[in-house]
């Protein structure tokens, strides 16, 4: 694992207070209204983070917000690698903040130290309109006070939902005021809401919210939940279940938020209806094997797909396992479909037999039950059959996977697709798995979709890492719907 390297260590304490405290008004000077969501009950929420610096992981970072009376206890810790005096070591922050129920800020602590060895602490308690400081550090403490100018304090994992709840429009500009610790001054930072990207989330769109906060990036989901925030100095912070971000393994990210969507010349009013869709795309590159033994077919740069009607796939079925060694490709198991794993061949034994050992039924049973056993949650990670096994979250990505383990595990083949599909106007990077039945068929875990409609576009296929790759070769592609009917 490639450790960060700090060069100036006040540096790096200014950084970690411009991501400890905000206090925010907006652009005009008012200060922020209470948000009606943040009033409403809850017990103990916590988030956790992959700590990356570009495509290696330096450690994890956990935020936890838990409401005890009248007022909300706010914990944050990280643990990340780093170079000190050219040896690497581990460097340990954590800030615990008790606010009111509005969050504003009544006292902190914050404590940043190295393995093995002593570090600083600072403590905080408002008091009217000053911050009374206590600090201690190599055996030496003093105290401090500054004016907060009658301002209140936010803390910023729980300050963006406040933002979100005035809905702001993009290019909406706030002041932050910020707690800098390497001066213990208030700098005002820029804060401006960027784009609202769309995000499909199993069947449904979701808005993702780009901040930029000084020169740092913020990414918020729907509920006003960080779920990454980039640095300048290289480091990203990417929302992550609890197993994996303490997990030191690199990890191949795939970043949602950085996905193209692209406009439909035509709106689809009922596209699970569709028995024919041609389409037109320029600027990216297909193999024609692709669509070799599939209801897909192209013509220069016209792709045409049909689709079967689920009595012609049921006609098509077969006992399993499938014994034909020429598909031998699509029944082994691999680094990410684990369909090997005794767990994974177990279970898929069991459904194999529940559905009588037919193609069709366990294929069908597979789609439906992964479309509601598999929790709609987007990964910035790829993910092997056993951690989705674990976590049962995914999207996607993860279905697809699961699809193809229990599958292939049963004796049916699977192979592994992405490409675009339509929703809502527009069309979306996606994947799904195809099954053999005389040729390749298109099912949809993700969409509860069996088969799948004609405005799944395939355009690569392969291993998990092979159909992720093309992502960024969309960017320069263009689409047009010639025929939908």
């Amino acid at each position: 694992m490639k450790p960060i390297k700090i060069i100036n260590i006040t540096a790096f304490f200014a950084w970690a207070a411009l991501i400890s405290f905000l206090l925010y008004k907006n652009y005009a000077g008012t200060e922020l209204e209470t948000s009606a969501a943040l009033k409403q009950s809850f017990d103990k929420e916590t988030l956790w983070y992959d700590v990356y610096a570009g495509s290696k992981k330096i450690g994890f970072a956990v935020t936890t917000i838990e409401k005890a009376g009248s007022e909300i206890i706010i914990k944050q810790t990280r643990e990340i690698k780093v170079i000190k005096n050219n040896q690497e070591t581990l460097l340990f922050e954590s800030l615990k903040s008790l606010c009111d129920l509005n969050y504003s800020i009544k006292s902190f602590e914050y404590s940043s130290n190295f393995k093995d060895e002593k570090g600083i602490k600072a403590i905080g308690e408002v008091d009217g309109d000053n911050v009374i400081f206590l600090l201690e550090s190599a055996g030496k403490r003093k105290t401090h006070k500054i004016s907060t100018d009658g301002k209140k304090f936010y803390f910023p994992a729980t300050l963006m939902p406040v933002i979100h709840q005035k809905q702001p429009a993009p290019n909406t500009v706030f002041m932050a005021p910020v707690l800098n610790f390497a001066n213990l001054s208030i700098n005002e930072v820029k804060v401006v809401l960027e784009e609202v990207r769309p995000l499909k989330l199993r069947a449904d769109i979701l808005s993702l919210y780009k901040y930029r906060v000084g020169n740092s990036v913020v990414w918020i989901n729907e509920k006003g939940i960080i779920i990454k925030e980039e640095f300048p100095s290289g480091m990203t912070f990417y929302s992550q279940v609890e197993s994996i971000a303490k997990d030191p393994s690199d990890r191949i990210i795939f970043d949602y938020t950085s996905l193209q969507v692209f406009k439909s010349n035509k709106a689809l009013p009922a596209p699970e209806k569709l028995k024919i869709m041609k389409v037109r795309i320029k600027g990216i590159g297909i193999d024609p094997l692709l669509y070799k033994n599939s209801l897909v077919t192209m013509e220069n740069d016209i792709i045409t797909i049909e689709k079967q009607d689920i009595e012609q796939l049921k006609a098509k079925t077969y006992t399993l396992p499938y014994e034909n060694n020429s598909l031998n490709k699509y029944l082994v198991s691999d680094e990410w479909v684990m369909s090997d794993y005794k767990t994974i061949k177990a279970n898929a034994h069991n459904m194999a037999v529940i559905e009588k050992n037919d193609a069709f039924r366990m294929a069908r049973y597979l789609n439906s039950e992964l479309y509601f056993t598999v929790s709609p949650a987007p990964k910035f990670t790829l993910s092997n059959s056993m951690d989705i096994f674990k976590s049962h979250q995914g999207d996607y990505l993860e279905r697809t996977v699961m699809f193809a383990s229990f599958a292939r595990a049963a004796g049916l083949p699977v192979r592994l697709v992405s490409g675009l599909v339509y929703k809502n106007g527009y069309f979306y990077f996606h994947a799904w798995p195809e099954v053999w039945f005389d040729k390749w068929a298109p099912v949809d875990p993700s969409l509860a979709q069996f088969p799948a409609d004609v405005t799944h576009i395939p355009l690569k296929e392969g291993s998990l890492t092979d159909i992720i790759s093309i992502k960024d070769n969309l960017k320069n592609i263009s689409i047009e719907i010639l025929e939908a009917s």
